[in-house]
């Protein structure tokens, strides 16, 4: 699925979509997976049940069906994707701190998120500069970080 696209009925080019807890029955497999996708106007509408029953018929086709809008409040107004831009209805909820359309842009997010790593700071053992790992990093690797160990050893037993 495309971003832009409904997972019910494939409608492309959408800028508005409802994000929903739903699940997918793939090829060849007899389960239901959860997941989390986008659908249309049009295809909430035609699921919507104030009552919040399942098993509405607007609400399943072959290989896919929903449950409900994402969240546990009230409904939001549309917001942005923060990693594609694409318009969001969702529900609020405390939990859901960021408006992502699918754990594709969430996971992209935080990758980019974590694309600049390490601090900058010299390496303890080889005194390189520190470019990956976390921010509070005291070794540019393992192999430092190993000789780091071993010198630490050796001090102790002496």
């Amino acid at each position: 699925m495309r971003k832009g696209q409904c997972g019910m009925c494939g409608t492309d080019g959408l800028t508005l979509v409802y994000l929903v807890d739903g699940a997918r029955k793939y090829p060849g497999q007899r389960r239901w997976t959860a997941t989390r996708f986008t659908i249309c106007e049009a295809c909430h509408a035609l699921g919507f049940d104030p009552q919040g029953r399942y098993h509405s018929p607007g609400r399943e086709r072959d290989r896919v069906r929903w449950s409900q809008v994402v969240g546990r409040g009230e409904q939001m107004p549309p917001a942005p994707c923060v990693n594609c831009g694409l318009h969001v209805i969702r529900n609020a909820d405390v939990l859901l701190k960021r408006v992502t359309c699918s754990p594709a842009c969430g996971t992209s997010l935080t990758r980019i998120r974590n694309g600049n790593r390490g601090n900058g700071q010299p390496c303890e053992t080889c005194g390189e500069p520190i470019t990956t790992g976390r921010a509070d990093s005291q070794y540019c690797g393992s192999a430092c970080r190993q000789k780091a160990y071993r010198r630490r050893a050796k001090d102790s037993h002496a």
